[in-house]
């Protein structure tokens, strides 16, 4: 829904957006981004629109989405004031549930390339930012200041593909709404130098369960880690799975291995820009972020040395030619053998000979 090209007055939407502070282009007018026209307009006093549009814009060559349903939308080139916090078309405090499924609708679909999720986006952030607080809201008699966003004539509008967007979008953000928790944890188990061991990276959400699909910056030290391509790096981004925690296979390198992980989460509360020229829509900046960061960290041994004894030969072998002291051994154990082979030969004849001299003294008596 377009109410302005700075002649027209159009239907706004909530900007979804970004840090847009920039200098006026020579000639702006807004510029729509991808989402679905609603036919026909829901009426409201002077709204000369023929539909409505459920999707995003661009301003300052980036994604935005809009609020404060009905509003001026967005120039190409709109300049904003600093931000506060989100609240509805009628200045009051959103719902703690409420704003925490917008942060988590802005961070993780605020960039979406698919019309019907920026569609499904733009209905949801309306729906829970200017929902009519009395029948009377949904007059056509309002003008654009005091009407109210018709959700349910609006939804049905939409494709069927954005009303399963829609369905499926209200869903995950209940399901993994923030606040976030992250942690990283190191092995329990000894760590040796050069030994592959398992670390884990772990993302939580407010219900304490684990959220897939989230992005973690990891930086390692005394340690590597195999990058997408298995290739040992230190630093990279490793992806949260639908198991949870995610298992990150480290190397140690050194005797201090740690890592230190960073990534993004809802904020608890979105914040808003306020644009300068009067009766245009507001835009929330960041997508609703706030970083979170751990950092574990552990010890690791260098790997054990062990050394084998030389074998001795108990002979050498003819015609060969051992080292000095191999030979030097062998002989010894020779000469040792012959040496013991004797003594008891002698022994032996000893002992006959007394006990032949014993026969002939017996013979004598």
């Amino acid at each position: 829904m377009s109410r302005r090209s700075r002649a027209v007055v159009t239907a706004g939407l909530l900007v979804a957006g970004l840090s847009l502070l920039g200098a006026p282009a020579a000639s702006a007018t807004v510029q729509q981004g991808i989402g679905f026209a609603t036919t026909p307009a829901q009426p409201y006093k002077n709204n000369p629109d023929q539909s409505d549009w459920l999707g995003s814009y661009v301003v300052n060559g980036k994604q935005v989405f809009c609020v404060r349903f009905a509003f001026l939308a967005p120039d190409s080139d709109e300049l904003y004031q600093p931000g506060a916090p989100l609240k509805t078309k009628w200045d009051t405090d959103l719902p703690a549930d409420v704003a925490a499924d917008i942060s988590y609708l802005l961070l993780r679909y605020g960039d979406t390339k698919s019309p019907d999720q920026a569609a499904a986006v733009a209905h949801l952030l309306h729906t829970w930012t200017a929902s009519p607080q009395s029948p009377a809201q949904l007059d056509p008699a309002n003008d654009f200041r005091h009407i109210a966003y018709d959700s349910d004539a609006h939804l049905k509008l939409l494709p069927a593909s954005a009303q399963a967007a829609v369905q499926k979008l209200t869903a995950d953000a209940a399901a993994n709404r923030g606040p976030w928790t992250a942690s990283v944890t190191a092995p329990t188990t000894p760590q040796t130098i050069g030994v592959t061991a398992d670390w884990q990276i772990s993302v939580k959400n407010a219900a304490g369960k684990g959220v897939p699909d989230v992005p973690v910056t990891v930086n390692v030290i005394d340690a590597t880690f195999p990058d997408a391509s298995g290739k040992p790096v230190n630093t990279g981004t490793v992806t949260t799975t639908a198991t949870d925690p995610l298992v990150l296979k480290v190397t140690p390198t050194g005797a201090a291995p740690k890592i230190d992980i960073t990534l993004a989460s809802p904020a608890q509360v979105p914040v808003v820009q306020q644009a300068v020229q009067v009766d245009t829509q507001r835009i929330v900046s960041t997508g609703g972020e706030k970083q979170l960061t751990q950092s574990a960290a552990t010890t690791a041994s260098p790997p054990p040395t062990t050394t084998t004894p030389p074998q001795v030969p108990s002979a050498i072998p003819a015609g060969g030619s051992p080292d000095a002291p191999v030979a030097q051994a062998a002989m010894d154990f020779q000469l040792s053998g012959g040496a013991i082979a004797g003594i008891l030969g002698v022994l032996v004849l000893g002992a006959l000979l007394m006990w032949q001299l014993v026969l002939r003294k017996r013979e004598r008596v």
